[in-house]
């Protein structure tokens, strides 16, 4: 008797926006490289809109938040990691991934939260002090420069999955 596997752990993504920035443009090639691997995948927005949502694939889903800003998102956030209970969570972008690493704490549910960085802060402030606290925490902190098959290489095997290297 053949049974039937499991289907694969689904990923969520979090994303400042869907506008054509490099972070919006990376979380998108981020999804697809990770739904190319066999993922399921949500991408998650403060606001849904922006001309990279039509990009998106139609077998990813999308998560609007509600929200006017990154950074007052991180309760929803939490809340929708604590319900969806993901695999993984990925912050794509400085503020993102700060919020992405603040939620997956809040939400106490052991999920594993990288950040796909396209260039760290410069200078002090709350941002910094944030950086220096959470990113610590993270399963992993890749450069947003890395190309999408890699950096979903390098975050798939920091969330744990074997079958990632291949």
């Amino acid at each position: 008797m053949n049974t039937p596997s499991p289907p694969p752990p689904r990923l969520a993504v979090f994303v400042s926006g869907l506008d054509d920035t490099p972070a919006g443009r990376a979380a998108v090639a981020l999804a697809d490289a990770l739904r190319g691997r066999g993922y399921g995948l949500d991408v998650v927005a403060p606001m849904g809109g922006g001309p990279l949502r039509a990009t998106l694939h139609p077998g990813i889903g999308q998560i609007d938040l509600a929200k006017r800003h990154t950074g007052t998102s991180v309760l929803a956030l939490a809340r929708i990691v604590a319900e969806r209970r993901p695999a993984g969570l990925v912050g794509a972008g400085s503020d993102a991934g700060l919020v992405a690493l603040a939620a997956a704490r809040l939400a106490r549910q052991g999920t594993p939260a990288a950040v796909l960085e396209d260039s760290p802060p410069s200078g002090g402030g709350l941002r910094s002090s944030l950086r220096k606290w959470l990113h610590p925490r993270a399963a992993a902190v890749v450069s947003g420069a890395t190309e999408p098959e890699d950096a979903a290489k390098l975050i798939l095997a920091a969330f744990g999955f074997a079958e990632a290297i291949r």
